[in-house]
C-alpha cells in the first residue's frame, strides 16, 4: 500500500467519524460528488439545495444542467470552492485526499459515505444520504423500494438464466481490455445479479490477454465503455475464441447504468436480463 493510499484512507476515516453523518438542516448550498449520491438526492426530492455535481452525475437530466466540478477521482478544491458550498457529500471513492483536506481546511463540511458494491451497501448508502439530508423517513422508504426491485430482478435472473460464468470487460480503446475482478463496481454487479465472476480470483481491474480469456472461458461477456460494434468486439483476439462469443453471448452494456449502484440498480438488472433473453 502506498503512502498516498494510506493517507487517503486515514483522511476518509477521519472525515466519516467527525462529520460523516451530520444533518444538512442548516446548510443551504450542497455539492454532490458521485453519480449514485446525486441520483439518491433527486429520488428523495432533496435536490433544491444542489449547486454543483461531478462528471459522473448524469442522471436525472436535470443534474447535467448544474455546474460540473470535475471527475470524482481527480477533484480540484478550487473548482468546488468557487461554488461557495456549505457542504460536500461524496463517497469514499472521491479524491485526491489533498483536495478533500483543502475543503475541510476552508471550513466546508464534508460527508464521505461508504460505497460498498452490494445490495446491503446500496441500502446503507441510501439511508446514510437521507440521514445527512435530514430525510430519514423518505430514505427508509426509498431503500425498501430499491431493495424490493433488486430482489425481484435477482429472482427473475435466477429463474431464467441460472448461475452463469460471466466476464465483465472495460474497453480501454488503444489501451486494450481490462477485466473486472473482485472489489470493483463491475464485480459487485455480477455478485448482486447472482452470476459467477469469471475473474473473481483477481483484485481490481487487470489487462485481459487472449490466454486468460480462453482459460476463463466465460458463458457470457459484458462489455462496457466501448465504441466498437459487437461484430468488431467478437473478432478481437482477446474474446473471439471464448464460448461466450462463439455462442453469441456477447453484450454491450453501456446504456444500462449497471455501474452507478444507485436507486435504479433493480431496473438496470432487469434491463440486462431482458437483453440476455432477447426481450425489449
Amino acid at each position: 500500500m502506498t503512502l498516498a493510499t494510506t493517507t487517503a484512507r486515514l483522511l476518509v476515516a477521519t472525515l466519516i467519524s467527525t462529520v460523516g453523518f451530520a444533518s444538512l438542516a442548516s446548510a443551504d448550498r450542497l455539492v454532490s460528488i458521485d453519480g449514485s449520491l446525486t441520483e439518491i438526492i433527486y429520488a428523495l426530492g432533496a435536490d433544491a439545495d444542489l449547486v454543483g455535481v461531478d462528471t459522473t452525475s448524469t442522471y436525472p437530466p436535470a443534474a447535467t444542467e448544474l455546474p460540473d466540478v470535475g471527475y470524482m477521482r481527480a477533484l480540484s478544491a478550487e473548482g468546488i470552492l468557487s461554488l461557495a458550498p456549505d457542504r460536500v457529500i461524496t463517497t469514499a471513492d472521491a479524491g485526491p485526499a489533498d483536495a478533500l483536506s483543502q475543503l475541510q481546511a476552508a471550513g466546508i463540511d464534508i460527508n464521505i459515505l461508504d460505497n460498498t458494491p452490494t445490495l446491503a451497501g446500496l441500502v446503507s448508502k441510501i439511508q446514510a444520504t437521507a440521514a445527512a439530508l435530514d430525510q430519514r423517513e423518505a430514505g427508509n422508504e426509498l431503500a425498501n423500494r430499491v431493495a424490493a426491485e433488486v430482489e425481484q430482478a435477482q429472482r427473475s435472473i435466477a429463474e431464467q438464466l441460472g448461475p452463469l460464468n460471466v466476464m465483465f470487460v472495460m474497453d480501454g480503446g488503444s489501451r486494450g481490455f481490462q477485466v473486472a475482478g473482485r472489489n470493483t463496481l463491475a464485480g459487485g454487479v455480477l455478485d448482486v445479479a447472482g452470476f459467477n465472476n469469471a475473474f473473481a480470483d483477481i483484485q481490481g481491474y487487470k489487462p485481459l490477454t487472449p490466454e486468460a480469456a480462453i482459460n476463463a472461458n466465460p458463458d457470457v461477456i459484458l462489455v462496457f465503455h466501448s465504441q466498437k460494434s459487437l461484430d468488431e468486439l467478437a473478432a478481437n483476439p482477446a474474446l473471439s475464441l471464448t464460448q461466450a462469443v462463439q455462442s453469441g453471448q456477447l453484450y454491450s452494456v453501456d446504456d444500462l447504468d449497471l455501474l452507478t449502484f444507485g436507486p435504479r440498480l433493480g431496473t438496470a438488472l432487469q434491463a440486462l436480463l431482458n437483453r440476455m433473453t432477447d426481450r425489449t
